[in-house]
């Protein structure tokens, strides 16, 4: 299903920013309302880590404060992707992603090589809600493809936007596991 675009029709409009995520492209500042509005979802994530790991009653990691950040940056450049795609909008959405991927796995890496748990706040209970939010994410994800059969381009629910909320959810709750019980402890 092709997505109406803003842009010159040299290029497939799925190459153009935005064009695969499913939400029709329009002209004026904010090309996918919806993605850009649920794309602030990781800016709230990041709040929300760096008010967690504050409220334990003790100042974040530095490894709290990289992953609140990126989880920022992460929704400020999908924000500018999805919305008004300045110069530089692909490589301002695409690039914070894999660091933050990096550091998910680096911090519990580092903190095996020095002998200390690798997930201090984890517990049962989170790694189900783990599951389940990565899965509901990867199928959001799937489904809000332009070339997804649950596509409708037109429609104020976009599953590319859900899969937004729900990714942001699973990283506040892997989030929690990386960090809730190492900031409590150094409080």
């Amino acid at each position: 299903m092709e997505v109406p675009v803003r842009t010159s029709a040299a290029a497939p409009a799925r190459d153009r920013l935005g064009g695969s995520d499913c939400e029709r492209l329009r002209p004026g500042p904010v090309a996918q309302p919806v993605n850009t509005v649920t794309s602030l979802g990781y800016v709230l994530a990041g709040g929300i880590v760096l008010t967690t790991a504050r409220g334990c009653g003790g100042r974040p990691t530095g490894a709290a404060l990289a992953y609140s950040g990126l989880l920022g940056l992460v929704g400020l450049g999908s924000v500018a992707f999805h919305g008004p795609q300045p110069p530089g909008a692909r490589l301002m959405h695409d690039a914070p992603i894999p660091v933050l991927l990096l550091a998910a796995v680096a911090t519990p890496t580092a903190r095996v090589r020095r002998g200390v748990p690798a997930l201090p706040g984890w517990s049962r209970r989170r790694g189900g809600v783990l599951v389940g939010l990565s899965a509901a994410a990867a199928a959001a994800y799937l489904g809000g493809r332009t070339d997804a059969r649950t596509c409708d381009p037109d429609s104020m629910v976009q599953l590319h936007g859900a899969w937004h909320l729900l990714s942001a959810a699973t990283f506040v709750v892997l989030a929690r596991a990386l960090f809730e019980e190492e900031v409590r402890s150094h409080g």
